[in-house]
C-alpha cells in the first residue's frame, strides 16, 4: 500500500506526465489525471471508462460549480488520501468538497476527505482561539 501511494504522489508531482491520460477541463485550467486513477477513486468516470461505447475521448469538462481551490483539494485527495499542507479550510470549501465528492462520486475510503476536512477545520479554529487569548 505505501508503495502505490508513492507512485500515485509521484504521478501527482509530474513527474511522468505521460502516464496521465485523460483531462478535466475547467474554466480557468485543466486537470490531468492516468484513467487508472479516476476509475479506482469515482463512480462517475469508472462508469464513463468502463462503459461499452464507441467514445475514445480522453477529455471531460467539468460542470461541478467548485472553487479551484476546493476542486485542487478534490485532487490531491484523489492521488493522496490527505489533505495537502498549508491549505486553510474554510467553512464553504467544506460545502462545496461534500458536493463534488457526491458530484464525482468518489469512493470514500479511510480516512474519508469530508472527516478530514472538518478534522482540519476544527483544529484551525482551536489554534486560532488559543493564539487570540495569549496576551503580550
Amino acid at each position: 500500500m505505501k508503495k502505490l501511494k508513492k507512485q500515485l504522489k509521484r504521478i501527482y508531482l509530474n513527474e511522468k506526465e505521460n502516464e496521465k491520460d485523460f483531462i478535466i477541463e475547467r474554466k480557468e485550467k485543466q486537470y490531468k489525471f492516468p484513467k487508472l486513477i479516476l476509475i479506482m477513486r469515482s463512480e462517475l468516470y469508472r462508469g464513463m471508462f468502463l462503459s461499452v461505447t464507441n467514445d475514445k475521448s480522453n477529455k471531460v469538462t467539468d460542470n461541478s460549480k467548485l472553487s479551484n481551490k476546493s476542486f485542487q483539494i478534490l485532487e490531491y485527495w484523489i492521488y493522496s488520501n490527505q489533505i495537502k499542507d498549508g491549505i486553510k479550510i474554510t467553512q464553504q470549501m467544506i460545502d462545496e468538497i461534500k458536493i463534488g465528492i457526491d458530484y464525482f462520486q468518489l469512493n470514500q475510503t479511510n480516512p474519508n476527505l469530508f472527516d478530514l476536512l472538518i478534522k482540519k477545520f476544527k483544529n484551525q479554529n482551536q489554534n486560532s482561539k488559543k493564539k487570540d487569548c495569549l496576551i503580550f
